[in-house]
């Protein structure tokens, strides 16, 4: 699940590695992987070391994959294929190769 994170002020983690701060536009928002990233257990610290509550928020499946223009099913951007004219799956990919 991916995840954006947000304040008590309704704003969203933003910014470049080495230059972080909130913004109110969610589409410049930092996007974090729930699980690889320890979301939950990181903001916990944040919240303890800090005092700063921040929520992690999913963000829309649609915002974060691509969608294969054959099945329609929405897959991760590492199993897209464009040949050209059409994003596909692997799996339609594979299906036209043979």
């Amino acid at each position: 699940m991916k995840v954006r994170i947000r304040n008590s002020e309704g704003k969203y983690l933003a910014g470049s590695d080495t230059d972080w701060g909130f913004s109110e536009d969610s589409s410049k928002a930092l996007v974090f992987d729930y699980i690889a990233h320890q979301v939950e257990e990181q903001l916990e610290v944040i919240r303890q070391s800090q005092g700063l509550t921040l929520e992690a928020i999913e963000v829309d499946p649609r915002e974060v994959l691509e969608s294969c223009d054959l099945c329609r099913q929405l897959v991760s951007p590492f199993n897209v294929v464009f040949d050209g004219k059409t994003f596909r799956c692997l799996d339609c990919f594979s299906r036209r190769q043979q």
